[in-house]
């Protein structure tokens, strides 16, 4: 058994999965494999697929599925995973050709720490700057500590226990095909440390037509999706700055869909109560401006 799966959902990206394939292909360490969940292409990835499973040196593994979102092809690809760790990858991305080996070295470093969840590595660009950038050069400390009380956002390439993934599925609504995945990313965070390491082992290139340049016509799209994001941040152990942007949030797509909401999403606390009550109003405001620009 391998030691990391890679986990790649795609959608049309036949111009670009080759470039992550070849990255594949020049890694120093071949303790992986290569799981492809193609959320419902229409163009030649299938075939692209197949040929890869062919002629390459480690294993690669396709599942085709009908399309529904980046986030059911994460899930699919979580059920049929049995290696210990997963790093999920997107298509029109690239590894470095020392990621497996940096996974491993860290994992044997820190296998026996049964609070780590996850190792969070840097992505940096084709040129090799970092996204985002480190205080130290290794540390253990929360998600929602760090990335969000402390404010450090920014992408990074995360590599999860796949036990965990496993028991963290990601949220899915019947005809909506977004989901942040942060939303699992702070629920794992409540109990799980990540260990963050300063190290660039992911090559990112932001596509004109892929998730992140679509962010919130895709989010509109998907409104008990965004409002669970909102719900998400609204948590306690968020801290109240935060909680005050998750009731925005919830606020803003909840006049999409406001009734009949599922039970994940109705509020029961006095607390969120009272944070949804008080940002109404900015919730409405942000929502007409977010319409307008997008």
């Amino acid at each position: 058994m391998s030691l990391v799966t890679i986990l790649t959902p795609t959608y049309n990206r036949v111009h670009t999965l080759p470039n992550l394939y070849n990255s594949l292909c020049t890694q120093s360490d071949n303790n992986f494999e290569w799981l492809i969940v193609d959320d419902g292409s229409t163009d030649e990835t299938e075939e692209l697929c197949k040929s890869f499973i062919e002629e390459a040196s480690f294993i690669v593994k396709y599942i085709k599925k009908v399309n529904g979102g980046k986030h059911t092809a994460l899930n699919i690809g979580t059920g049929k995973i049995d290696s210990t760790l997963t790093m999920i990858v997107d298509s029109d991305d690239e590894l470095t050709s020392n990621a497996v080996e940096m996974i491993g070295l860290y994992y044997n470093k820190y296998k026996i720490n049964q609070d780590i969840g996850c190792f969070s590595f840097l992505r940096c660009d084709k040129n090799g700057k970092a996204i985002v950038g480190l205080e130290k050069n290794e540390f253990i400390d929360s998600y929602i500590e760090y990335r969000i009380k402390k404010e450090h956002p920014g992408d990074m390439a995360e590599v999860f226990f796949t036990d965990i993934l496993k028991r963290y599925p990601f949220p899915e609504f019947t005809g909506e095909k977004f989901l942040s995945e942060d939303v699992v990313w702070i629920e794992i965070g409540k109990k799980y440390k990540y260990c963050f390491i300063n190290k660039p082992i992911y090559i990112c290139e932001y596509l004109k037509g892929g998730l992140t340049a679509n962010d919130k016509p895709m989010k509109f799209a998907s409104p008990f999706g965004s409002m669970l994001r909102g719900k998400q941040l609204m948590s306690k152990e968020c801290g109240i700055k935060t909680n005050i942007k998750g009731a925005i949030i919830y606020n803003c797509y909840k006049s999409n869909r406001a009734s009949n909401l599922p039970d994940k999403l109705k509020i029961h606390s006095f607390r969120e109560k009272f944070l949804i009550f008080i940002t109404i109003l900015l919730g409405r405001i942000y929502r007409s401006v977010w319409k307008k620009k997008n």
